[in-house]
Order: structure tokens, then sequence, then C-alpha cells
């Protein structure tokens, strides 16, 4: 019979992996991640005008036309950017699990992932899609195997904790990747549209400012790397005096302090 076993030191590294999982996927599907304004540089050419105009239409469809101060006439003029370029927003503004919530489209994917030219996206956004995305479903194995360990703790040649946490380990490196590779594009004609002045990699111009997309990314990365910290700590806590002598008592539901 599956002998339970759950102390304070598994349960805060589960809610640590699940909390680091859950605020990688909110940034991902969030555009906040760069906050500006449309300016001069938005209308420099046919395309980008073309992306404006549809910006401000959206931003004018979604305050429901209700224009009654100049802090609502700048609200129209704001322009974020996330990790996509393009993407599904719900119509219906009560469905929203978040403000800013953004879903990147099929179309969008395979269009960042075919059409590799510079201009319309710059690199350093691809890898750091990838580095994101690999992490996440690394974080999102190691979810599901946690729930294991409160009864099943060890495989063939080594425990669940280990596995868990050497990947952990690994997604934080790609996270951290991912968070490097982000401000690496900040010099792209995207990231010029929405900021005064010139931007470059690694640094913003004026008008712009880091959103809180990428902070809670931060967050989640921080989360993450703590998590496959504590996952040794956590399989410490099953193997003690005090849990071995409750196994050979013979009892099958544990429960430690």
């Amino acid at each position: 019979m599956c002998t339970i076993i759950c102390t304070v030191r598994t349960v805060l590294w589960y809610i640590m992996s699940l909390a680091g999982t859950l605020m990688i996927l909110v940034s991902l599907l969030t555009n906040k991640w760069i906050e500006g304004h449309l300016n001069e540089n938005s209308f420099s050419s046919i395309e980008n005008a073309a992306d404006a105009a549809g910006g401000l239409i959206n931003n004018v469809i979604g305050s429901g036309g209700n224009i009654e101060s100049i802090s609502d006439a700048e609200k129209l003029l704001e322009k974020n950017i996330g990790l996509f370029k393009n993407c599904m927003k719900l119509d219906d503004q009560n469905m929203k699990l978040f403000d800013g919530e953004c879903f990147p489209t099929k179309e969008e994917l395979e269009q960042i992932f075919t059409d590799f030219d510079n201009h319309k996206y710059p690199h350093a956004w691809r890898g750091a899609i990838v580095c994101f995305g690999f992490g996440l479903a690394l974080m999102v194995i190691t979810d599901l195997f946690a729930l294991l360990t409160a009864c099943c703790r060890s495989c063939i040649c080594c425990s669940v904790f280990t596995i868990c946490g050497s990947l952990q380990s690994f997604a934080g490196i790609l996270f951290v990747l991912g968070l490097i590779a982000y401000p690496a594009g900040w010099g792209s004609e995207e990231v010029k549209t929405t900021c005064s002045g010139q931007p470059g990699p690694f640094m913003l111009s004026e008008g712009c400012s880091i959103g809180v997309g990428f902070w809670v990314a931060v967050a989640g990365t921080v989360c993450t790397v703590l998590a496959s910290s504590l996952a040794i700590w956590a399989y410490q806590s099953t193997r003690s005096h005090k849990c071995e002598e409750a196994q050979d008592q013979g009892e099958h539901c544990i429960c430690l302090i």
C-alpha cells in the first residue's frame, strides 16, 4: 500500500514551483513588457502608420468611446509591447483574467518562426520565446511529477525530487536567458515606433518604460530558482528520523511539520 508523506517543506516546494509556472505563463500572455505611447516614429512608414492606426482604433473600442478628460485621451495613445507583435484580445472585457491579456494567434507564431526578417521581428525575441516556452514546458512537467511525490518519491535510479530539482534548475537557466534576450531586441523597429528618440539593445529611450509583464517574468524566474533549491530540502524532510519512525509503526498517512 502507498505511504503518503506530506511535510511543510514539500508543500512549500510545490507552492513555489506552481507560483513560478503561473507567473511565467501570465507574463507570456500579456502585452505589457514595454509601456509607451504613439509618437512621430509610429508614422515613419506606411506599415508603421497602419499598425498605429489599428492600435488607436482598438484603444477607442476598448474605452467604449468615453473620452471625458485629458487623461482619457492620453490612454488612447498608449501602446504596449509584449513578446508577440500581434495577438488576439478577448472582445468581452468581463472575460479578461488580467489587464493586458493577449493571446498569440496561430498565424503570428507561424510568421515568427518562418519569416526570419529581423526588421519585422527581432531574432533576440525569437530566442526569448524559445527559452520561455521550453522552460515553461519543463516546469509543467515538474508540477505534474510533484503531485506524485506525496506517494511515489523515487524512481529507478534516484529520487523524484532530484529529477524535478534538476529540471527546474535548467528551466531557471532558460528563463534567465529569455530575460536577457528580450532587452537585446530593444533596438528593433517595433520598439522605435513606441519610444521617442533612438532606443538600442539593453537601452530604452524616453517615453518608454519596462512594463509589469517583464517584472512578473523576473518574479517567476526567482520562484523557479528557489523551487529548484528547495527540492533537495523537501526530499530530506521525507527521509527524516520522525518520518522513518512513523513508517516503522505502520502509518500510511504521515503529516509532519
